[in-house]
């Protein structure tokens, strides 16, 4: 008798695409896939968020079913687990190098095994497609990991809450401590249980049938640290790990908020009409309104060209105030974009005669293309330029892929501040005016932190302290130290600041965090680097290492995920019937032509929808059994590649 053979598919299709942070998940074709539970459990201690997302999913078909499944995580946070459970055996992946990654995906796709690569760069889509057969359910559990920032006196948690699918049930729940006394917290639009275990914990419980129609915002507040602020303690494998917290109020230090040097320089080029041009009309004009009267200001626009409303900084006055709120209010977006020239001519203007803050807020919607265009050639004019050591804050409007964002963050980080993004939208107006009012008050300057035992030591931030804001220290001490000294030196509008205290060691369960908040801010801070200098070998080395050491997917490393074949069935040669116990078998499909990667490349979801399936033959002695693998690789533009390879018995 013709004995057939079987092979188990149950495929993993693991797709990475590149996203803004507030893009929203396009709908896609109903399907027979079903979310019988969402459960999201978050632990944040200190500002240090570890999230666990499962989803069990079912099809309800009584066909095998490929479908996808898209979830958006943070800006900034890392994914650092991935697995998925099949018939109660779960399959986690492995973080590895990207060569030995690719290579042992290589090796499985030449075998016939199934396996899946994941890697990613700033992505924060996280797509995933999973093949079913019929009735079959599959759990899926992802985790990824941020610092939260503090700002205006409160940590913000988001939670995105979207799906592809029906979620019959969905189960929030978020675990707060802190160091320090947590003092309230909300839920805005959401009607959660949120209780007080104790004075310095919360806890947050939410429950849905169905996802809401808006995500999840959680925002706390925990008391300040005082002026020396306070040390966290944990040792693990003879390495002690210190987390200094430092966010005194004004009271605290015996001083008030330092007056600033602000120049808001605004894009009005062609492509900033309609919307966008509106939307900043709105937000600057309320900016300027609420400039305190001891501040000194200018705004400039730039096109091809660049203009002013004066060509020196003006003291902060009504008449001043309105007068160049109605000339934000009659400019009209036309011409090219000179960047260089307006924020050269933007840092020109401070000078030394004032202890005011120098200030740059920067908008733009484009990439130059009037006057000097190469990026290089801007970021050294403006660095050079810059002798007064402006802050310049940089804020990208629109479209991603309309900007060079790594540019843009490139240019603030080399000048003492940062960039962030908005989308074109009709929030996007207030979104613009809160992150202004993050960096509007300037409590200490050029701060410096010295610890007599620290090493491997990380800040959070800039050398800026923000009213209402924080700076968090970590670093690595040697075991068995009693205390460290810590000395905080920085300028306040009183003059120069010197704080010193020496902390006792005490170790504790609780800060098991540390070492991990430590190793993410580590990794951060050098991909920012990298940003500045470029991709140098040692800044490579270092983080890759960290990354492999902490399970943290970055540029150079991916997580590699093979789900193993299940045993060929033996048949009894009288019965014919399986006398394996533990096969399962899975309607197979086979395609008709194997897709490689250097041969073509299609939209990642156009691919997923055009695969062929191939019915077997009725004269054929032996059904196809086919044996592939995935691979996901990015570009900056989001394209994702799927690589298959057929296998016939």
């Amino acid at each position: 008798m013709d004995i057939k053979k079987s092979s188990v598919r149950a495929v993993v299709l693991l797709l990475l695409s590149l996203a803004c942070v507030s893009l929203i998940v396009p709908s896609m074709a109903q399907s027979n896939i079903e979310s019988d539970y969402m459960n999201i459990d978050v632990m944040i201690h200190d500002g240090y968020a570890i999230t666990t997302v499962e989803e069990k999913l079912e099809n309800v078909n009584n066909a095998s079913v490929t479908d996808k499944f898209q979830f958006l995580i943070p800006e900034g946070a890392f994914m650092s687990a991935f697995s998925i459970t099949i018939d109660g055996e779960e399959y986690q992946a492995d973080i590895l190098e990207n060569e030995e990654a690719q290579q042992k995906f290589s090796e499985a796709v030449s075998s016939g095994r199934t396996a899946g690569l994941l890697e990613t760069r700033d992505s924060e889509l996280f797509s995933y497609s999973l093949n079913f057969e019929a009735n079959q359910s599959i759990i899926v559990k992802l985790t990824y990991e941020q610092a939260l920032t503090r700002t205006m006196d409160e940590y913000e948690y988001l939670q995105y809450l979207r799906s592809n699918h029906y979620v019959s049930n969905l189960n929030v729940n978020v675990d707060i401590s802190s160091s320090t006394d947590v003092l309230s917290v909300d839920t805005p639009g959401f009607d959660a249980d949120i209780s007080y275990p104790s004075t310095d914990s919360a806890k947050i419980e939410y429950s849905s049938e169905g996802i809401p129609d808006s995500d999840m915002n959680v925002v706390f507040k925990t008391e300040n640290t005082g002026a020396d602020g306070q040390m966290l303690f944990y040792e693990v494998n003879g390495t002690g790990y210190f987390m200094h917290i430092f966010s005194p109020t004004a009271d605290e230090l015996d001083t008030s908020p330092l007056n600033k040097d602000i120049i808001f320089v605004i894009d009005k080029s062609g492509s900033m009409s309609g919307l966008k041009m509106e939307q900043v009309k709105v937000a600057f004009s309320s900016i300027i309104d609420e400039l305190p009267e001891d501040d000194n200001f200018n705004v400039m626009f730039f096109d091809t060209n660049v203009d002013s409303y004066s060509e020196f900084i003006l003291s902060a006055t009504d008449e001043n105030k309105n007068d160049s709120i109605a000339l934000v209010i009659s400019k009209h977006a036309s011409g090219g974009t000179n960047i260089n020239e307006a924020l050269v001519a933007a840092v020109k203007m401070f000078g030394n005669s004032t202890d005011n803050v120098p200030i740059v807020v920067f908008l733009t919607d484009g990439e130059p293309t009037e006057g000097i265009t190469s990026t290089a050639m801007i970021r050294r004019n403006v660095l050079k330029a810059n002798e007064f050591d402006a802050a310049l804050f940089t804020i990208a409007f629109g479209q991603e892929g309309s900007y060079d964002f790594n540019f843009l963050q490139a240019l603030s980080l080399e000048n003492q501040g940062i960039a962030v993004y908005f989308e074109e939208n009709s929030e996007a107006a207030e979104g613009i005016s809160n992150f202004y009012d993050t960096i509007s008050t300037p409590l200490v300057t050029d701060l410096m932190f010295v610890y007599d035992e620290g090493s491997d030591l990380v800040v959070t931030g800039k050398e800026h302290l923000f009213v209402g804001s924080d700076k968090i220290i970590l670093g690595k001490y040697e075991e068995n130290t009693a205390t460290i000294n810590a000395e905080v030196r920085g300028f306040t509008r009183d003059g120069s600041y010197d704080s010193e205290h020496d902390f006792s060691v005490q170790t504790s369960d609780e800060n098991s965090f540390i070492p991990r908040l430590w190793a993410y801010n580590t990794i951060r801070n050098k991909l920012d680097e990298m940003k500045v200098e470029g991709e140098t070998d040692e800044l490579v080395s270092e983080v890759t290492a960290l990354a492999l050491e902490y399970s943290f997917i970055t540029p150079y490393t991916s997580f590699f995920v093979e789900i193993p074949q299940a045993e060929e069935p033996v048949y009894d040669s009288d019965s014919g019937e399986s006398v394996a116990e533990d096969a399962m078998t899975v309607p197979t499909e086979s395609y008709d032509s194997a897709m490689v990667m250097d041969d073509e490349t299609e939209s990642e979801e156009a691919m997923v929808d055009s695969m062929p399936v191939e019915e077997p033959s009725d004269d054929s002695s032996e059904e196809a059994s086919p044996g592939f693998g995935l691979v996901v690789t990015l570009s900056m533009f989001g394209l994702a590649m799927l690589v298959f390879r057929n296998r016939g018995e």
